[in-house]
């Protein structure tokens, strides 16, 4: 439920006309598309939301049931199409009503700023994309206990990724891919054997992550959504996302920056070679 004070509610539904049982000039079906688009939420088939109602009370009914975060993004969105629809009639918004969406856009900005965030790196790979949607819908819902295995399933094709770009064999000898804390381990040598580091903490953190990789895979195997578990409690099932998250993020930062650097050495070896004389 939705942190919205009731002089608030009174704010939107006067501003978005819902007294009517409507939202703007949002149809049944653009309605839901609209909603759909902006929070990933079905609002005539979803998990309770299949009670036929009124517009109007499909919005309530959101306000009532999800978080703040999600709340807060939807009628953000609301808010934004409210002005684009005075635009498109080319009907200039009152000073009542430009007082009123400044009010409501604080609201709004509260409500998002109560999202759980971590930081992951951003891949064009469809897969990798899909995996970050699943992951940042189900913060925004304030659900880590749902991002569990998604992120695991993220980290295993990064990491797995980045052995394969360091020519690092992925394959176990019965030809199974190799389990996350093995990939991470294969990752550490070669950087400890290149000398990627520039300080002992970071190879010793890296270290310790391969234990960290470990212990996720059972917690993936046996407290999350993968299986029928027993599913891990929320604060833990958040501190677990956000210590996966950093090691996750650094191993792609130092993919990233080690590749420049190989990019480079190249492109002066081969100025090198243009400029040798034969």
């Amino acid at each position: 439920m939705a942190n919205l004070s009731y002089r608030e509610k009174l704010l939107f539904e006067g501003l978005f006309g819902m007294d009517s049982g409507y939202v703007l000039d949002f149809s049944n079906s653009t309605f839901a598309r609209f909603i759909a688009e902006t929070i990933n939420l079905d609002i005539y088939d979803g998990d309770g939301y299949q009670e036929y109602c009124s517009k109007a009370n499909k919005l309530r009914q959101i306000w009532s049931k999800e978080p703040n975060a999600v709340v807060g993004k939807l009628m953000d969105e609301l808010l934004n199409y409210y002005e684009d629809y005075h635009n498109r009639l080319e009907e200039p918004l009152s000073e009542q009503q430009n007082k009123t969406i400044n009010e409501l856009r604080t609201v709004t900005k509260k409500l998002m700023g109560t999202d759980i965030t971590i930081n992951l790196p951003h891949k064009s790979e469809e897969t990798l994309q899909t995996l970050m949607e699943d992951i940042n819908d189900s913060l925004a819902r304030n659900k880590p206990t749902l991002v569990l295995d998604r992120l695991h399933t993220f980290a295993t094709k990064l990491l797995r990724q980045a052995c394969i770009d360091n020519d690092i064999n992925v394959l176990d000898g019965k030809g199974n891919y190799l389990p996350l804390h093995s990939l991470a381990g294969m990752l550490k040598k070669k950087y400890e054997k290149d000398q990627i580091f520039e300080s002992s903490f970071t190879l010793r953190a890296l270290q310790n992550s391969i234990s960290l990789f470990d212990s996720y895979n059972d917690i993936r195997n046996t407290k999350s959504y993968a299986h029928d578990n027993e599913i891990l409690n929320s604060v833990e099932a958040d501190f677990v996302v956000r210590a996966m998250a950093n090691v996750i993020t650094f191993i792609d930062k130092i993919e990233t920056n080690r590749k420049k650097v190989d990019s480079q050495k190249k492109s002066e070896a081969d100025n090198i070679s243009i400029e040798l004389p034969f």
